[in-house]
């Protein structure tokens, strides 16, 4: 069976990615981003950034950008794709929102089946206009307004993209904008802000409940920024290195935001020997590196106020459940049928398909975990085009000594294209 040793750095965070090329292009002049992810979704944000207006070059392996200022992206003269970027989309309706123009966004068939309104309904409030398909799809098309109303928004569903979007609408409003979040979500955007000195408040309403006011206009003056290394990205590795025997690796340079690595001490509440090792902070984000050794790993029941942290990393936590002792259970995942695929439908169908006894009841799913299982002939693995449903069982199919074909491996370069170069460097037989 192959093992994985050594250490690797891994590619630059995704979700960092966009927010550096948006933030950077509605600074007031040159930013140089290193270690940018260059992964089909963040390349959606880029050509869209283009299309509006803002001059981006790569050079010498960084990627820069001459920002226009907040209120700077001019009328595209063509339909902005998304593809199958939901950041993308999100991300930009709000960033366009409070400018004077007009802007249809597309995407592909699986974004053009996620639901916008749960964003559109905070701008259309504030005074943009807003046209879905049925009235919750893309194709969409927005009507932006300088002068749109700065509101107060409360969210009742935890999204740090719907956060974010509506962060970045009220960069260029006259007036306070206040964000009340009824359950935490991940922090990017407001650690972004804080290095490019962005000011805002930030309030702790209670143990899940945080606030955010913006006084906008805002100038944000340039400023260079390195993106951390992607720790969802890590986690299949990570998961990779703790249930094939022998194996043990370090993954280097690694985004620590507390946001974002919940699934570790999911994983280490499994038993996973895991070690993290904080070095420095980058543009805003504490870095790292993680070492990683076999273990043995039993079940938890992960509950259901995790969600928001976990979001990504369900899909290769429910690998680490099918080789655990006993019955992991994950509670309260309704988010994971809005992702790329209804990721409850592609974890139960796949790990089902194996041999493994799994168990869905409303947004809840039960995995009883089993090293027993052999496979004599060849299982066909249904991605459903889902990027983290494809890594997530290539790294399965190391214990069964590659019987499990995947039926689309290229939608892994949609968040991963360097995947499986680094899945071979760490690889030894």
């Amino acid at each position: 069976m192959i093992k994985l040793k050594g250490s690797i750095k891994i590619s630059g965070d995704k979700s960092i990615s966009h927010r550096a090329l948006i933030f950077a292009s509605l600074s007031t002049g040159k930013v140089k981003i290193s270690n940018l992810l260059e992964s089909d979704d963040v390349m959606r944000t880029l050509n869209i950034l283009q299309e509006l207006g803002i001059k981006i070059i790569k050079k010498n392996e960084k990627w820069i950008v001459y920002g226009n200022g907040t209120g700077g992206y001019i009328q595209p003269t063509q339909v902005l794709d998304c593809g199958n970027s939901g950041t993308s989309a999100r991300l930009m309706m709000g960033a366009v929102a409070s400018n004077p123009i007009s802007c249809t966004f597309i995407g592909d068939d699986s974004l053009s089946k996620r639901s916008m309104s749960r964003l559109s309904i905070f701008l259309e409030k504030m005074g943009a206009e807003i046209k879905l398909t049925k009235k919750d799809f893309l194709p969409l098309h927005i009507k932006g307004d300088i002068n749109l109303i700065p509101l107060e928004h409360v969210m009742q569903k935890a999204s740090a993209q719907v956060k974010s979007a509506i962060i970045l609408s009220a960069l260029n409003l006259r007036g306070k904008t206040r964000i009340i979040e009824k359950r935490n979500t991940r922090d990017h955007t407001e650690r972004l802000m804080s290095y490019l000195k962005i000011k805002f408040k930030k309030k702790i309403l209670s143990k899940s409940s945080t606030s955010i006011e913006l006084n906008g206009p805002y100038e944000i003056k340039p400023r260079d920024m390195i993106v951390a290394s992607d720790p969802s990205s890590a986690a299949f590795f990570i998961v990779g290195a703790l249930i094939i025997p022998e194996s043990r690796i370090t993954l280097k340079n690694i985004a620590l935001n507390k946001s974002r690595i919940a699934f570790i001490d999911v994983l280490k509440k499994m038993g996973g020997k895991i070690r993290v090792k904080k070095n420095k902070t980058v543009s805003g984000e504490n870095v790292g590196d993680i070492n990683v050794t076999h273990s043995s790993l039993k079940s938890i029941t992960i509950k259901a106020s995790l969600s928001p942290y976990l979001i990504d990393e369900y899909p290769i936590l429910s690998i680490a459940a099918s080789q655990a002792k006993g019955v992991t259970v994950m509670r309260g995942l309704s988010e994971l049928r809005h992702k790329e695929s209804d990721r409850i439908r592609s974890i139960i169908t796949n790990l089902s398909k194996i041999g493994y006894k799994v168990f869905s009841k409303k947004d809840d799913i039960s995995i009883k975990g089993s090293n027993k299982i052999k496979l004599i002939n060849q299982k066909k693995i249904k991605t459903y085009g889902d990027h983290r449903i494809a890594m997530s069982f290539v790294i399965l199919s190391l214990i069964f000594k590659n019987k499990l074909i995947i039926d689309d491996e290229s939608c892994i370069s949609i968040s991963y294209p360097d995947f499986k170069k680094h899945l071979k460097k760490l690889s030894t037989n």
